[in-house]
């Protein structure tokens, strides 16, 4: 089994996957085992007796990043779950996994044998027996901004909430993001917080998190110990504007800039580009 990595028409896939853990399931979608990735990361060998299969591929994925399923329900059931907890809260994560995703079904003929590059055995043409990953994780870089003077001089924490918490893996309930393949979001949601320092008068702060969906944009704040400093910002109304749809986006990395008023208001902006209104207490533009 080969594998490949390639959002923009160019293989990718050394640049941005490290690792690999690999499910197998059969035909009737029992769980047969986690395989150890092979030596060259992007070709699998897999010795396995004549039958159908699937391979649910997941990179770079740490033993915090949960991938299971419900006892004897196999393939169908299977999810995967965030547990990168913030600093010592239970109920908050951080920042998870870069993580991607691939899919391949493929039946083992005769004698079964060797897959990994084209074997006798194999039924289909070579290309057939490449399993192609797609991105399934958000970027999210944002930058705070005073019009004045900030008033306080330390570490902040920066709050995402309401951003999906899990997927289910089971290919059947799989989405289609810009023409590439991406596992349907669970209902689950999940906080993030990032502490930051405040450096030359502003912050700066990356979430890495699962993706985002139309349906379902997290809402931001800022706090400096148990001070909230920003209002609820509701993050789905600046990207509507902004003609940004992650439903539809297979590589989703954002940035955007939050600028404090002294008065209270709070304007949100794409980083780098001008179009928003002020914000107002309540998360609605003014």
């Amino acid at each position: 089994m080969r594998y490949s990595y390639c959002p923009y028409g160019q293989e990718a896939f050394a640049e941005y996957i490290s690792t690999l853990r690999h499910y197998l399931f059969d035909e009737a979608g029992n769980y047969l085992g986690e395989l150890p990735p092979g030596a060259d990361l992007q070709y699998q060998p897999l010795s396995l007796d004549a039958g159908s299969y699937t391979m649910v591929t997941v990179g770079n994925a740490s033993d915090h990043t949960l991938c299971e399923c419900a006892p004897q329900q196999g393939l169908e059931s299977f999810e995967l779950s965030l547990r990168q907890r913030y600093e010592d809260r239970e109920d908050i994560l951080c920042n998870g996994d870069q993580l991607y995703w691939g899919v391949k079904s493929f039946t083992v003929d005769g004698e079964g044998g060797v897959l990994g590059l084209p074997t006798k055995g194999t039924r289909g043409a070579p290309e057939e027996m490449t399993t192609y990953m797609n991105n399934i994780h958000c970027h999210l870089e944002i930058k705070v901004v005073w019009d004045n003077m900030p008033e306080y001089i330390g570490d902040y924490e920066m709050e995402l909430e309401n951003v999906h918490a899990g997927y289910s893996l089971c290919p059947e309930r799989s989405q289609q993001a810009g023409g590439f393949t991406v596992p349907a979001c669970g209902e689950e949601t999940a906080t993030h917080r990032l502490r930051v320092p405040l450096r030359s008068q502003e912050l700066y702060g990356e979430f890495v998190t699962l993706r985002y969906t139309d349906e379902r944009i997290p809402t931001f704040r800022l706090w400096f110990g148990s001070e909230q400093i920003t209002p609820d910002i509701d993050l789905g109304r600046a990207f509507r504007t902004w003609g940004w749809y992650p439903s539809n986006t297979h590589v989703q990395q954002y940035r955007i800039q939050v600028k404090i008023f002294g008065d209270g208001r709070v304007e949100v902006t794409p980083w780098l580009d001008t179009s928003v209104e002020d914000w107002v207490n309540g998360g609605m533009f003014g």
